[in-house]
């Protein structure tokens, strides 16, 4: 992935700059990132595939709802410093306890480590979403 160090009227690139372009730019945790989209797959959506996006999207709504509320907002701070102190010792054990993923013998192991709050929340809303659609 190519590091671009942008001008000054230019600070925050995202997104294409065409519809049939395969550039995109991105900002992440402050930085600009451009990459190249290679082989996208313009088939159908399987069934489990709409399930999943569908679930992601209420994530990220309700996440949006509880982070806008302050009493929300100081308990999801609070969780999160909590995951990241556990998350420094064992980032599998602390999405097991923090996130719910539940690692089976067939999966592998959650390891990842969620960087940011946002992440930490949709991901929790995610899990619980899951939850009870089964």
């Amino acid at each position: 992935m190519a590091k671009v160090v942008p001008s000054l009227p230019f600070d925050n690139f995202s997104g294409k700059l065409s519809s049939k372009q395969r550039l995109v730019m991105r900002t992440r945790n402050g930085r600009v990132h451009s990459y190249e989209i290679c082989n996208p797959y313009m088939g159908p959506l399987a069934e489990s595939r709409k399930r999943t996006i569908s679930t992601f999207s209420q994530a990220v709504t309700l996440c949006k709802q509880e982070m806008s509320d302050t009493e929300k907002l100081a308990y999801w701070n609070e969780r999160y410093a909590q995951y990241r102190k556990d998350a420094q010792r064992n980032p599998t054990r602390a999405n097991a306890k923090f996130i719910g993923t539940v690692s089976n013998l067939s999966q592998k192991p959650n390891d990842k480590v969620y960087s940011t709050l946002r992440g930490f929340i949709i991901a929790s809303l995610s899990a619980q979403l899951k939850a009870t659609k089964q």
